[in-house]
């Protein structure tokens, strides 16, 4: 099973004729996309410990691309809509799922994440993961066979992960479990290590077999 991370990198265009190069030489194991000027790179690993390769693809654009910030997880936001549109079903099954009128045999429709808008005008978001496992788990719809992401927790230690400052971002993060910190993936980089392998060489030391 393959865990995809998708991570926002500010400060940085796709455009950009050396940034393109950067990626194509350093960093072409990730997958890159930008929508509505957010440029989004996916982190692809199998390794036991997905937040510590996330952790090291981070350190990998960072190298590779000074000028970069990766700010957080690409959390997948969607709306009924949206949900609809990726599952090719009606918006109005999903609208009465989300709202409680057509109960599944299990658990419920997942919590919305979020509320935008105001009055009526006020729509409700919720985490593409979370609504996928639900239809997998409710009505066995495998939206994306062998494909794997991060859980809620997972999310929340790896965003902590990479928001704190420069001089305390090389703590370990005993939650999420990782066992290097970032500064020694980084010194394994300066040692001339390919940024293909960091996460199978650096990641899964002493994770949970």
């Amino acid at each position: 099973m393959e865990t995809v991370i998708p991570l926002v990198v500010r400060n940085i265009s796709l455009n950009d004729d050396e940034t393109a190069n950067q990626l194509a030489l350093h960093l072409s194991d990730l997958g890159w996309g930008a929508n509505a000027g957010q440029v989004v790179a996916s982190v692809y690993t199998a390794d036991a410990d997905p937040v510590a390769a996330a952790a090291a693809a981070a350190v990998a654009i960072k190298r590779a691309l000074p000028q970069a910030r990766v700010e957080r997880v690409d959390e997948q936001f969607v709306s009924l809509a949206d949900i609809a549109a990726r599952t090719g079903l009606s918006h109005e099954a999903i609208r009465l799922w989300a709202t409680g009128k057509r109960r599944a045999s299990g658990q419920p429709f997942p919590d919305a994440r979020a509320h935008v808008g105001q009055g009526r005008a006020t729509s409700k978001i919720w985490t593409w993961p979370q609504v996928r496992d639900w239809l997998k788990a409710q009505y066995c719809l495998d939206l994306d066979p062998d494909v794997a992401y991060l859980s809620p927790q997972q999310v929340m230690s790896l965003n902590a992960l990479l928001a704190q400052p420069p001089q305390e971002r090389w703590q370990p993060v005993a939650q999420a479990g990782v066992t290097r910190t970032l500064a020694q993936v980084d010194a394994a980089l300066e040692e001339g290590s390919a940024a293909r392998s960091i996460s199978k060489r650096f990641a899964v030391q002493g994770s949970p077999s």
